[in-house]
């Protein structure tokens, strides 16, 4: 099975996606319409306090209106809240699967983080292939900067943990990543 992911960006109060989350949708809409994917995995969490809507959601309906992909191709992940969580919800979705191969689309300067990521939380179990979007962040030293330092807490996070385990994974993530630990946003329980 060939999967093809499509990581989440910002979107208005609205719902309606901004520039880089709209080019990674029809980035997306492209491949998925010229390569032949299994499906296609839009994923992001409600984050914005005053939007009710899971990104995840909102890209799965642009996709849908924009182009002929079937919606039963198409499945969003509403659970994560940074790239560590759409690694580890794809993971956990794909899990008892027979996934052959794995493409992501993102922006051009998340590039190198996303593979790390992704080849990590996945063991390095299947060939992974990351995409960028061409952006204009990609020439601003602070992008690069919160890049490496996010690369850093991954490390730090995952310090130890044996990623042939599924568990192991989830309990570094509950534990450690303020993102999903309760420090920041509400704690993760194991079945959410």
């Amino acid at each position: 099975m060939k999967v093809l992911v499509v990581l989440s960006h910002l979107m208005t109060k609205d719902g309606i996606l901004e520039v880089e989350s709209e080019a990674r949708a029809k980035f997306a809409i492209d491949k998925f319409s010229s390569t032949e994917y299994d499906y296609l995995i839009t994923i992001g969490w409600a984050y914005r306090d005053d939007c009710s809507k899971a990104i995840a959601d909102v890209v799965k309906q642009y996709i849908l209106e924009k182009s002929f992909i079937e919606e039963s191709s198409i499945k969003a992940l509403t659970q994560s809240r940074d790239t560590v969580g759409d690694a580890f919800y794809c993971l956990d979705w794909l899990y008892n699967t027979k996934i052959t191969e794995l493409h992501i689309v993102t922006s051009d300067y998340h590039v190198n983080r996303t593979s790390i990521i992704f080849n990590s939380i996945f063991n390095n179990s299947i060939p992974i292939q990351v995409f960028g979007v061409i952006t204009d962040a990609s020439m601003e030293s602070s992008i690069a900067q919160h890049e490496q330092q996010s690369l850093e807490a991954f490390y730090q996070t995952f310090m130890g943990v044996d990623f042939s385990f599924k568990n192991q994974i989830f309990d570094a993530i509950a534990e450690k990543h303020p993102f999903y630990n309760g420090k920041i946003y509400t704690k993760i329980l194991v079945n959410e």
